[in-house]
């Protein structure tokens, strides 16, 4: 996520986890209504994108000046910063950038049919190459581009894959082992 001042940093993480409701209800209502599981990941997807790209890149071009911008490439500089200041603004931040991509870790990998690992690794390149793409973005705007976020958006992709790669292989060995006793 880009540096928000502090009155802004407050308002990226509740729509981050609103982004996370929509690409739930995205998901069901694809699937109640007929459309088949994949079409309402592919929506959930698109949903996922849309957030991303509101908080990440929209958000920061109606409230901020242009050309306030910088690049931070020392890795793990804003992390520790939230782990030792305390203070809230670097909390916002770093959970934040995880929360985001949480919803994006978990679709990509419902999307991908191959096992654990591919599912897992697939969401976890693919976050970091969306992530990558944002602070890229940034930086050409103007604004601040920190190698941080692309860890902890990384991160928050990861932790979304594995989460529904567990769910997924805990759902298949308790079919097949629901087969095995029939």
């Amino acid at each position: 996520m880009p540096m928000l001042r502090y009155e802004e940093a407050g308002m990226a993480l509740p729509i981050a986890l609103i982004g996370g409701v929509l690409v739930l209800i995205a998901w069901g209502l694809g699937a109640l209504f007929g459309h088949g599981r994949r079409t309402a990941l592919w929506v959930a997807l698109l949903t996922c994108l849309a957030v991303i790209g509101w908080i990440t890149i929209g958000l920061t071009l109606v409230t901020h000046d242009p050309g306030t911008g910088g690049v931070n490439l020392d890795p793990g500089q804003e992390i520790r910063r939230a782990i030792t200041t305390g203070a809230r603004e670097p909390w916002l931040n770093l959970v934040g950038n995880i929360v985001l991509f949480l919803p994006f870790g978990t679709v990509v990998a419902l999307l991908t049919q191959r096992g654990f690992v591919l599912r897992v690794l697939t969401a976890t390149f693919l976050g970091a190459a969306l992530s990558t793409a944002i602070e890229s973005t940034q930086y050409l705007l103007g604004r601040v581009a920190d190698v941080d976020d692309i860890i902890l958006n990384t991160a928050g992709a990861f932790l979304g894959a594995l989460a529904a790669g567990i769910v997924l292989a805990l759902g298949d060995s308790a079919a097949e082992g629901r087969r095995r006793a029939d």
